[in-house]
C-alpha cells in the first residue's frame, strides 16, 4: 500500500514539474467492412435469444444452463474487459439495438432535466441483482430478469427514438461506453484508429451531473462488490443483525431475507460516500484553483476516475473471468443442460484452481497502481486544459491525488481480504 501511494506521489510530481500540454494522435488502421459488422451483430443477437431460450426452458441447474455463466460472466465480465482493453465491442454488437427496428421509433423529444438518470437508476438495480439478490443464478428468473430489462429498452427505443434511448437511458450502452473510452482503439464513421490509452476520456464536453453519477456508481458498486467479501463486511452484517433484529424481520416480509435488506443498505449507502469523498475533493480543487464553482469542476474531473474503475474492475473480476469462464467450454455443446455434446466438449472439466493467489494477487497491485497512474495523467492534462495554466492545474490535483491514494490503499485492502483473512 506504501509502494502504490508513494507511486502516485511521484506519478504527480513528475506531471506537475514536466507536462504541459500533450496532442494524442489517432492513427487510423483500416476499414471495417460493414458486412463484418452485420455479421457480428447478429450472431450477438442470436447468441442473446439462444441464452434466454436456455434460461426459461432449459435445466434448472446453474452449473448445466447456460444463461448464469453468459450473464455474469461472459458477458458482464468479459465484454467490460474487451471494451476496456480493446473497443467498445457492446457499442457494435449489442443486440438489443440489433433487435429493434429504428422506423418503429416515435422520437418524442427527451426532457432535458431526464439526462442519464434512467441509465442510473437502472444500473444500480443491476447491481442490486448481481450482488444482493439471491435467486440470481435461478435460470428461468435471471431469464425473466433479462427479458424485463430488454422489454424496457425497447419501450425506450420507441418513445424516444432507438440512438437517443442508448445515449441516455441503456445503462450499459452508457457503461461500456464509459470503458470503452479507455480503449486503445475507436471506431468513428467504419474506420478503426489507434489511440493512446485513456485519450477518449479527454474529448467531447465534460459530463451532466447525471452521468457524474453514474460514473461514481460504477466505481462504488464494484468496490462494494469487493467488500462483500472481507471480514469486516461480515462483522457489519452480525452487528446490524443482532441490533436490529425486529425491523430486520419486519422488512423481511416483503420478500428479501435479512441478508439481503443489510446488503440493499449498505449498497445504497456506498454511492452516496463515493460522491460526498469525491464532491469534497472537487469543492477543494476549485478553491486551490479559483474556480467560481465546483459544479463544472466536478463535471470535468470524474472521467479521470474511469481509469481507476477500469483497474479495480480487470483486478477484481480476473480471478471470476479465468475459472468460472471455463464452464462456457462444456455449456456451448449442451446451453440448455438436456445432455447434448453439440462440438464434444461436454465432458470438459473445470480447473478452478487454475489461477495461483500469488499471480492473481501481483496482477491485481500492477493493474491498480497502473490504472491510478494513468488517472493522475488524465487528470492533469484536464486541468492543463481547464485552468490553462500549470501553477493552477498542479494546484487543482493536491486534493485528487489524496482522493486517488486514499482510494488505492483502499482498493489493495479490499483485494488482499480473500487471501490473508
Amino acid at each position: 500500500m506504501t509502494g502504490a501511494g508513494a507511486t502516485l506521489v511521484v506519478t504527480f510530481a513528475v506531471m506537475a514539474l514536466f507536462v504541459r500540454e500533450v496532442r494524442l494522435p489517432r492513427i487510423p488502421l483500416s476499414r471495417i467492412p460493414p458486412f463484418f459488422l452485420a455479421s457480428l451483430r447478429w450472431i450477438a443477437a442470436l447468441v442473446f435469444l439462444i441464452t434466454l431460450c436456455a434460461g426459461f426452458f432449459g435445466a434448472q441447474d446453474p452449473y448445466r444452463n447456460l444463461i448464469p455463466t453468459v450473464v455474469w460472466v461472459l458477458w458482464w465480465v468479459g465484454f467490460a474487459f474487451a471494451c476496456a482493453l480493446v473497443v467498445d465491442l457492446w457499442a457494435i454488437a449489442n443486440p438489443l439495438r440489433t433487435l429493434f427496428p429504428s422506423f418503429l421509433s416515435l422520437n418524442f423529444p427527451c426532457p432535458a432535466w431526464l439526462g442519464a438518470w434512467p441509465a442510473v437508476l437502472l444500473f444500480l438495480g443491476f447491481a442490486w441483482a448481481e450482488l444482493v439478490w439471491r435467486d440470481n443464478d435461478v435460470p428461468s428468473y435471471l431469464a425473466c430478469a433479462v427479458a424485463a430489462y430488454a422489454a424496457l429498452t425497447w419501450a425506450g427505443m420507441l418513445v424516444f427514438g432507438r440512438e437517443t434511448w442508448l445515449a441516455q437511458g441503456e445503462a450499459f450502452s452508457i457503461a461500456f461506453g464509459i470503458l470503452g473510452r479507455f480503449a486503445p482503439l475507436e471506431v468513428a464513421a467504419g474506420e478503426l484508429r489507434l489511440r493512446p490509452p485513456g485519450a477518449g476520456l479527454l474529448t467531447g464536453e465534460a459530463p451532466s451531473f447525471s452521468m457524474l453519477v453514474f460514473v461514481l456508481l460504477m466505481l462504488a458498486t464494484v468496490t462494494f462488490d469487493g467488500f462483500l467479501e472481507t471480514p469486516l463486511y461480515q462483522q457489519f452484517a452480525t452487528e446490524m443483525q443482532q441490533r436490529f433484529s425486529g425491523a430486520l424481520f419486519t422488512l423481511s416480509e416483503l420478500g428479501l431475507a435479512e441478508t439481503e435488506v443489510i446488503a440493499t443498505l449498505a449498497l445504497a449507502a456506498f454511492p452516496a460516500l463515493f460522491l460526498a469523498a469525491y464532491w469534497l475533493a472537487a469543492w477543494a480543487m476549485a478553491r486551490l484553483a479559483g474556480a467560481p464553482s465546483v459544479v463544472p469542476v466536478a463535471c470535468a474531473f470524474v472521467l479521470s476516475l474511469v481509469p481507476i474503475a477500469v483497474a479495480y474492475h480487470l483486478s477484481h473480476y480476473f480471478s471470476l473471468l479465468v475459472t468460472a469462464g471455463q464452464f462456457i467450454v462444456p455449456l456451448a455443446s449442451d446451453p440448455f443442460g438436456f445432455g447434448w455434446d453439440l462440438f464434444g466438449t461436454a465432458g470438459y472439466k473445470v480447473d478452478l484452481g487454475i489461477l495461483s493467489p500469488y499471480v492473481f494477487w501481483y496482477s491485481a497491485v500492477t493493474l491498480i497502481v497502473a490504472g491510478h497512474a494513468i488517472a493522475v495523467f488524465v487528470a492533469h492534462l484536464g486541468a492543463l486544459r481547464l485552468f490553462g495554466n500549470r501553477a493552477s492545474a498542479a494546484a487543482s490535483q493536491v486534493p485528487m491525488i489524496a482522493l486517488m491514494i486514499a482510494y488505492t490503499t483502499l482498493s489493495l485492502w479490499i483485494l488482499a481480504q480473500p487471501i490473508v483473512g
